[in-house]
């Protein structure tokens, strides 16, 4: 089950976590989520970014930053009021993170662009990014808490690394016709 996000509903989850106490609100750096699930920063990358391969790898970047939080947050000992909903928005924010490089990737093989680098790490970090969550979930860490965004992002991962390996019988199926150049370009 594919959970598609807007902007205002992402920055508003992650709003509501981040300014529920002054703990919870230390744990996003300066610069933290502007118009949705990425700092502002992270966006500028993104807008940078001279290829799709490079938008897919920032993509699976900062859904490893997200994960990786996300674990920090589950094994701290002080938690404070708002600690579900700050584990969920981590726990969305990764899961929208994943989504992106995967539609980057399906927008990119659509406009002809050769995004085979981005589709091996899509699936290299992807399996990795799965253990990680089975790993979460076997642990069972105040699973109550946060089990609805768990087994969504594990659903969406696993669809989006199935959906990874079928542009990437795409491109191949099109490799004789394929331009030659970076990203598919002459």
């Amino acid at each position: 089950m594919r959970r598609e996000w807007g902007c205002a509903t992402a920055l508003a989850a992650i709003l509501a976590c981040g300014a529920a106490t002054p703990a919870s609100a230390a744990r996003f750096p300066a610069g933290a989520p502007q118009g949705d699930y990425l700092t502002q920063t992270e966006a500028d990358k993104i807008r940078d970014a001279e290829s799709p391969n490079e938008r897919i790898k920032l993509f699976l970047d900062f859904a490893a930053d997200r994960l990786q939080r996300f674990n920090h947050e589950l094994h701290m000992k002080d938690t404070g009021p708002r600690r579900a909903d700050f584990l969920n928005s981590l726990m969305d924010a990764f899961d929208s993170c994943v989504n992106e490089a995967s539609s980057h990737i399906d927008s990119a093989v659509s406009n002809g662009n050769d995004v085979r680098d981005g589709i091996k790490d899509l699936e290299k970090r992807g399996a990795g990014f799965m253990t990680a969550l089975e790993k979460i979930k076997k642990e069972n860490l105040d699973l109550n808490q946060y089990r609805d965004a768990l087994e969504d992002a594990m659903g969406d991962l696993r669809d989006d690394i199935k959906d990874a390996k079928k542009e990437e019988r795409r491109l191949n199926f099109n490799a004789p016709h394929r331009r030659h150049g970076p990203e598919g370009r002459d």
